[in-house]
């Protein structure tokens, strides 16, 4: 604890003060982002055009989508605005691709997941331990869908779970002490609101509108979510409390500065985990000070090898130290995949056996 305090002071230290306020400015760029997104629906309800142009189309309107989640995601740790009821009216907008109520986003996101980053049973982000695993049926069918599973439907995982989890969390989940005082009457009425939306316009537009307005956005948006989501933690050990805790339980990744660019740098994960309320603006700033105060500790794989680290290794904790495959009996050390992520072994990450 006495590290990580000594750590963020070093890190203040190397930022202008404004980096720790909020920045209403920001506010400005909803604008383009909606604009887009109307644009080309319009385009793909009223325009006739080749069906490879209109899939074309219906994708970059799934990427805006993801940016404007993203987006949202910093309104609500307040980075942009302080007003918790403009945070709300924001939210809902920039959430609505994935049905994700913002009260039950608070809890599960900002509450839950900041305030535990990967302690078993707090945490409702990580998959879990293998006496869950073995205990819990729902555990083995959602570990095939896992990425690092060896399963089939790993594929699809990356398309659908950040909607999948978001529900299974709120409808089934939500019931830990994490989640005690969430409303989840209003939770559960926020999510069936926005879904009745889209229900609307896939019954308003026909199986058009549904394909292409509803299901290859929510697809594309819910693939690059995932694409750097399941970077942020799944190869990182568990702990036993949060604090102080973050260079050891969090990763971030370095990808291309034009992704960064539309998707407000969501690769600096160990950068938002210190600051949650900070600008991504800054993050640049705040990773070249990690580099210089704590390049021993702090990870940042390039995105793809990353992914790839994810997808060749276990979901499922043996120990917080070891990652391990109870169905194909395959498990890795944490140490083990960190080294090969900083290219320290140019070994199979999955040649251990038990």
């Amino acid at each position: 604890m006495r590290d990580e305090a000594q750590l963020k002071a070093q890190i203040r230290a190397d930022l202008p003060a404004a980096a720790f306020r909020s920045d209403p400015s920001r506010l400005w760029l909803l604008a383009p982002l909606l604009t887009l997104i109307v644009a080309g629906s319009s385009v793909i309800l009223w325009v006739p055009l080749p069906l490879p142009v209109v899939l074309a189309t219906s994708c970059a309107i799934g990427v805006v989508y993801a940016s404007l989640f993203f987006f949202g995601h910093e309104i609500a740790h307040g980075a942009v605005i302080r007003s918790r009821r403009i945070q709300t009216g924001l939210m809902y907008v920039t959430f609505l691709i994935c049905c994700t109520s913002p009260h039950f986003f608070r809890f599960w996101h900002n509450h839950a997941h900041h305030r535990h980053t990967n302690v078993a049973g707090w945490d409702p982000d990580m998959f879990g331990t293998l006496e869950q695993f073995e205990h819990h049926r729902l555990s083995r069918v959602i570990d095939r869908f896992a990425p690092g599973s060896g399963h089939w439907l790993s594929i699809v995982y990356l398309f659908t779970f950040f909607t999948v989890q978001s529900q299974g969390v709120l409808w089934l989940n939500s019931q830990t002490p994490v989640f005690d005082r969430m409303n989840r009457r209003r939770a559960k009425a926020e999510t069936l609101a926005m879904a009745s939306g889209w229900i609307g316009v896939c019954v308003t537009g026909g199986p058009w509108a549904t394909v292409f307005l509803v299901l290859i956005p929510m697809l594309m948006a819910n693939f690059i979510l995932m694409s750097y989501i399941v970077t942020n933690h799944m190869v990182r050990p568990l702990v036993a409390v949060t604090t102080g805790r973050t260079v050891h339980t969090t990763m971030s990744v370095t990808t291309w500065r034009m992704l960064d660019l539309i998707f407000f740098k969501f690769s600096h994960h160990v950068e938002h985990h210190l600051f949650p309320a900070m600008s991504s603006r800054y993050f640049p700033a705040v990773r070249r000070s990690l580099l210089r105060h704590a390049k021993e500790s702090y990870l940042a794989p390039p995105h793809l090898t990353a992914l790839r680290a994810v997808f060749q290794t276990p979901r499922i904790y043996e120990d917080p130290e070891t990652l391990i495959d109870p169905q194909r009996h395959r498990r890795v050390s944490v140490l083990q995949i960190e080294a090969w992520l900083r290219g320290e072994r140019c070994t199979s990450l999955m040649r251990q056996r038990p």
